[in-house]
């Protein structure tokens, strides 16, 4: 055992070696394993308990190897002037900036769309951005081409300053929704047929020859 070291560990899983020992091969085996780490230097004829002991003293040579190490580590450091100083100027934390980014002053109102946050790309042009949202747009087939068509071009629309689209402008923007509520108010648009006087007139051919 290294000079001055006091302590040494015993690992919890030493239990599934020490339970299948006779109680008193158990205490001889404590009692081998103080010796040793006491450089005491112990010896036995019983295989039961050399066969017990050997995993043990692997375990501990292994543990005082990476103590030495350590020592010797440490004594290095020690030799070069120990811990470094602190800087007389802090930088501050690490992988913060030097010069902070100045405030966006864009005033157009943020994006937080739903199923379109892809379509909004660094890079990528106005029409691009719009060509992507027709796409997005046409595989709803269920609904009307014109109307589609129609939906395409009201919300590829361009704001005052021409830097984002009107749909890119919504904080929400689901497109199966918004599709939904724009056929719904389609529908209300279409007058109702209205029905002719002699619709409710009963004929003799509604039941029969009377």
């Amino acid at each position: 055992m290294a000079k001055d070291k006091k302590s040494v560990l015993i690992y919890c899983d030493l239990i599934h070696t020490v339970e299948h020992l006779p109680d008193e091969l158990a205490g001889r085996l404590f009692k081998h394993l103080l010796e040793y780490v006491n450089d005491r230097d112990p010896q036995t004829d019983d295989v039961m308990l050399k066969i017990a002991f050997e995993p043990i003293k692997q375990q501990l040579k292994r543990d005082l190897q990476k103590y030495n190490n350590i020592v010797e580590r440490n004594r290095a450091n020690g030799a070069k002037g120990g811990r470094p100083k602190n800087p007389n100027k802090p930088t501050g934390l690490s992988g913060n900036p030097k010069k902070p980014k100045k405030p966006d002053t864009d005033t157009d109102t943020d994006t937080d769309n739903d199923n379109v946050n892809d379509i909004v790309k660094e890079k990528e042009t106005k029409e691009q951005r719009a060509n992507k949202f027709a796409l997005r747009v046409n595989a709803f087939l269920q609904y009307d081409k014109k109307m589609r068509e129609e939906f395409i071009s009201y919300w590829t629309e361009s704001n005052e300053k021409g830097k984002k689209l009107r749909f890119e402008l919504q904080k929400v923007f689901d497109i199966g929704r918004r599709l939904t509520t724009w056929n719904n108010r389609n529908k209300e648009k279409i007058p109702s047929k209205t029905k002719s006087p002699h619709d409710n007139i009963v004929t003799d051919g509604d039941y029969g020859v009377l």
